[in-house]
């Protein structure tokens, strides 16, 4: 099955005359296995509303988009002749769907539809809502810090990955980032949510100019969230929906370069509104860069370690 740059995709499945409700966009890269879950998930119960599901293929050799239309053929599939990231590739699911909310999902993520519709209510009875993320936790149910406060000077230090949360997860700098106080159980405005599970009004992503594609993987949620935010929609966290992400199935075989990815794209936020063309960001392009090192140092370590296992 062929395909095209994203300026001009190569499109198939369903009629792009029809009007829906909701629009699921799912940005899809060698993870055929995962893909295949995830839609079974959000496919297998109805909906009282119109909703359609758009897969985002970005170059996948593993028949990932073979078997989309051999299992799911009233998905639209649309087929890139390389892997554009995820930023890009969710633009172009958004601008080929007609949906009026837009739920960006992760193919390792699985939620059942009646979930998506319990979200819309939420949306449709808070008109200031422009983003909703859903609880989020692994397979084996444990959670996720799927919403969080916007990224500050302190977070290299703080975030779920710092070695001060992981030697105290209780300590108030990572409390406060990650909004560990009241253990996610609480229906609440936030600063950002995951993009793993992101619904998002259509006119609102119109206004704002969708998701921001100098981000090629990591952190554009953040972006965008950001953008929602300043344009005057509020962004919750609704713990009452619940989805399933199994992190980093979607790049685990791409370990060491989504390292690199993750702090390009925490420089790219930082750079584009804390300190544009400042000294001070020469110094947090090294703090990050030496951060990046010992991340990919310890990826190295526990490979080695795995390979004489």
């Amino acid at each position: 099955m062929g395909g095209m740059e994203a300026e001009d995709p190569k499109s198939l499945g369903q009629d792009m005359s029809a009007s829906f409700d909701l629009s699921v966009i799912i940005v899809n890269y060698n993870v055929k296995e995962l893909l295949y879950r995830c839609l079974k998930t959000i496919l297998e119960d109805q909906s009282q509303r119109k909703i359609e599901v758009v897969v985002i293929d970005n170059a996948s050799s593993d028949g990932s988009t073979e078997m989309v239309k051999d299992n799911f053929p009233k998905v639209k599939v649309v087929v890139n002749s390389r892997n554009l990231g995820f930023a890009k590739g969710a633009n172009q699911g958004i601008k080929q769907s007609q949906g009026k909310y837009i739920f960006l999902l992760n193919p390792d993520a699985s939620i059942k539809i009646d979930q998506l519709d319990k979200m819309i209510d939420l949306m449709e009875e808070n008109r200031e809502i422009a983003i909703c993320g859903p609880k989020i936790t692994d397979d084996q149910g444990n959670l996720q810090y799927s919403c969080r406060r916007f990224p500050s000077y302190l977070t290299s230090i703080s975030s779920s990955q710092s070695l001060l949360f992981k030697l105290f997860p209780g300590n108030p700098l990572s409390g406060n980032y990650l909004l560990t106080e009241d253990g996610h159980e609480k229906q609440t405005e936030v600063d950002w949510v995951s993009g793993s599970g992101l619904l998002a009004r259509r006119d609102i992503l119109d206004r704002i100019g969708g998701l921001d594609e100098r981000f090629f993987m990591y952190v554009e949620d953040v972006d965008l969230c950001y953008r929602a935010k300043k344009d005057g929609g509020k962004v919750f966290y609704f713990p009452g929906v619940k989805m399933r992400h199994l992190i980093g199935g979607s790049t685990r075989k791409e370990k060491g370069e989504m390292i690199v990815q993750h702090h390009k794209s925490m420089y790219l936020f930082y750079e584009k509104y804390y300190a544009p063309r400042s000294i001070l960001s020469v110094a947090v392009l090294w703090g990050i860069f030496l951060r990046m090192g010992v991340a990919l140092s310890g990826y190295v370590l526990k490979s080695a370690v795995k390979r004489n296992a």
